[in-house]
């Protein structure tokens, strides 16, 4: 494999779930560092029709902790209760990543034979946000979990914070890593190459 895509390759396979995390960021590392990151992602990652359909904010102290305790409360299954406890006890924050719906709409009517792709083309430009963004805090020293509690986190953002045509697609908690990642295993999946 030649060396020069060998660090990006390391970054993709090292990128990993953390679930146990500790409310505080790495050594020499900022929030300030943390909302560069996802900006830069934010603007960058492609999208169909360069739409620039990506949304994202950053929800730290109170504001994080009242949202996971609000999915927390909220949720109707006792079993999945647990990672928003733990989100709102012991992460830093959360990324919580968004699409621009009014846009959605809009390219619907620009292009109507793509029109019941875009909405999916939009979960996919959001995906490629959020995966980028988990392996560029990896980068930092920065262990992350991706949840999608996304109705019950849309109903508990800060008064103020999110337009009405943006939609919830993700939230990536974040804090410092409190141990390491499960063993990951892997199927048999050649990528096959046809001439």
């Amino acid at each position: 494999m030649t060396s020069k895509v060998a660090p990006f390759l390391d970054t993709i396979a090292s990128r990993r779930t953390i679930y146990a995390l500790k409310p505080q960021l790495p050594e020499n590392i900022e929030l300030k560092d943390v909302q560069d990151v996802v900006q830069a992602i934010i603007k960058h990652t492609p999208t169909a029709f360069n739409s620039q359909i990506n949304r994202a904010m950053i929800l730290t102290g109170e504001s994080h902790k009242r949202l996971w305790n609000h999915v927390y409360e909220t949720i109707p299954i006792e079993n999945f209760k647990k990672r928003p406890l733990s989100a709102r006890d012991e992460a830093f924050g959360t990324v919580v990543f968004m699409v621009n719906d009014a846009k959605t709409k809009e390219m619907q009517q620009q292009f109507p034979a793509w029109a019941e792709t875009i909405p999916e083309l939009a979960a996919h430009a959001s995906g490629s946000a959020q995966i980028s963004t988990w392996a560029a805090f990896k980068q930092l020293g920065i262990g992350a979990h991706l949840q999608h509690f996304n109705q019950l986190v849309a109903d508990a953002l800060p008064e103020g914070s999110i337009m009405e045509d943006w939609e919830v697609q993700g939230q990536l908690v974040f804090g410092l890593p409190a141990g390491s990642p499960n063993e990951k295993t892997f199927i048999e999946n050649e990528v096959k190459v046809f001439h």
